[in-house]
């Protein structure tokens, strides 16, 4: 059994940093470049120290958002990163442009690549990480699930399915051990369920440093994130830190000499508790700007954990804001598209547009009560999948419960007036019509939203800006310091 804590001074002491899914947050990267400082400063000597990532470290399509935070992975020495989803939001050609002079290596094992084509000899399938004399083997895997996170294809890099990824895997590895490489690490982009899944069913990973799915996995729990070898009885270590850069974690590890885990402590730290270091800001204000400060934040909570099955108060003051300045009957963000939370103190346009990165269109929409109710009940069945997805609604205008069940119980929409009208939920009426804010990833029936479907219908309103412009807008035009709550809009019963 692995236990927490070791004296043994014959043993391999390693000591992990790492990030997952940070999606660009640069306020956060700053506050992890000054945990990462501590971590260079108070490992001990003798440790192995090694920084990983399984990636998910850009978002979007901001070409210098993106160059910053692959200025995040080089200052802060982190050695190899798995290829996310989100290093594909920008164009192809961007993003290699970005990482050809990267000190991080970019990886992606589980890939079939086109010799002749624009990836070939950009990305690293496995390679030798070695420190104070000992070899770790690193592999990388990137989402299964890519091809449906992405607007484009890229063009020559084909994703191998789960199964031949775990049978690629297990070479691998065996063609490490053969070399004498006795620890193994995996760096995924997979989601929590495939690391798990690939742990029971490949011998010989040590430790996988996952992402993708965004848990938040604490300590060390057999069953959940620690699995024995049917085979030997040798141990995988599993960790996961969350979602925007909220988290990062220290894998602190002792190898016995023939490279088998002995005791493990994984500390997963909250990025909040400490300051933003001003030696990685200065190197994105040179990327990024100035930003203007916009108004006060006198209060905000902190990012829900789990931030697709419940109400996000940050994602609350955006939709009132959308509905607003657009002058709608309603607003609707799917959860997902927010990625970052207001914090208490100034604010700026860039803090604003780090929460909304993705810089989609806005549109305004008619739909029927039908469409708004249907919408809703799709999204509500969210609580029923186990990666939460595509997420709940959040809304402006309108006050919902659902049950965890999945099914929506009650809807009621207030008018611009402040009166509340109940909405039939189980006959809702199909001639009656609501406008609605909305970005055109779910206008044009993005994740599943077919019913809201309407952004080349002729009575359709598009812009050309998203939803941070809106806030900014409406930032600054309010004369009192901001407070973000929530205000009980999305219920969960029983």
């Amino acid at each position: 059994m692995v236990s927490s804590v070791s004296q043994n001074p014959n043993v391999t002491r390693t000591s992990i940093f790492y990030i997952n899914d940070i999606h660009g947050q640069t306020k956060n990267m700053e506050k992890i470049t000054s945990a990462s400082k501590n971590f260079d400063s108070f490992t001990p000597s003798g440790v192995d120290k090694l920084k990983l990532s399984a990636g998910d470290t850009m978002l979007g399509h901001d070409e210098k958002l993106n160059i910053a935070a692959n200025k995040f992975l080089n200052a802060n020495n982190i050695m190899a990163s798995a290829v996310g989803n989100h290093e594909f939001d920008i164009d192809n050609k961007k993003f290699l442009n970005i990482i050809k002079d990267s000190t991080c290596k970019m990886m992606g094992f589980n890939t079939k690549i086109d010799p002749e084509g624009q990836f070939n000899n950009k990305l690293v399938s496995s390679y030798i990480q070695e420190s104070n004399g000992n070899k770790y083997g690193i592999i990388g895997l990137m989402p299964y699930d890519l091809y449906t996170r992405i607007k484009n294809k890229p063009q020559g890099l084909e994703i191998e399915n789960e199964e031949e990824t775990t049978k690629q895997v297990q070479a691998e590895v065996n063609k490490m051990k053969e070399q004498g490489i006795s620890k193994i690490i995996v760096l995924s982009h997979t989601g929590y369920e495939q690391e798990k899944r690939l742990a029971q069913n490949v011998e010989g990973i040590d430790v996988i440093i996952g992402g993708h799915s965004h848990d938040l996995v604490y300590g060390v729990k057999e069953g959940e994130n620690l699995f024995y070898s049917k085979k030997t009885g040798e141990p995988t270590i599993i960790t996961q830190g969350g979602r925007d850069g909220s988290h990062f974690g220290i894998l602190n590890l002792m190898f016995d000499k023939d490279g088998v885990i002995t005791d493990v402590q994984n500390n997963v730290a909250n990025t909040n508790d400490f300051k933003r270091n001003l030696g990685i800001q200065k190197v994105f204000d040179n990327i990024l700007g100035d930003s203007e400060k916009i108004g006060t934040v006198a209060s905000a909570p902190t990012m829900p954990e789990k931030v697709l099955l419940t109400e996000n108060p940050h994602a609350d003051f955006i939709a009132d804001a959308m509905r607003k300045e657009l002058k709608t009957d309603i607003a609707f963000i799917n959860s997902a598209n927010i990625r970052g939370a207001f914090e208490a103190g100034p604010i700026s346009a860039r803090d604003v547009s780090g929460i909304t990165p993705f810089k989609n269109k806005m549109t305004i929409i008619n739909v029927t009560e039908k469409e708004l109710v249907d919408a809703l009940k799709y999204t509500s069945k969210s609580v029923l999948a186990a990666d939460g997805k595509p997420g709940l609604m959040q809304v402006s205008g309108l006050r919902y419960t659902i049950n965890k069940k999945g099914e929506l119980l009650d809807l009621n929409f207030t008018d611009k007036d402040g009166n509340t009208n109940k909405i039939d939920v189980n006959n809702p009426n199909i001639f009656k019509k609501y406008s609605v804010a909305v970005d055109d990833f779910c206008s044009k029936g993005r994740d599943g939203y077919g019913m809201l479907k309407k952004f080349d219908e002729p009575d359709t309103i598009r812009f050309d800006y998203d939803k941070d412009k809106i806030t900014v807008d409406y930032i600054k035009k309010q004369t009192e310091p901001i407070i973000i709550k929530a205000d009980g809009r999305i219920q969960i019963v029983d």
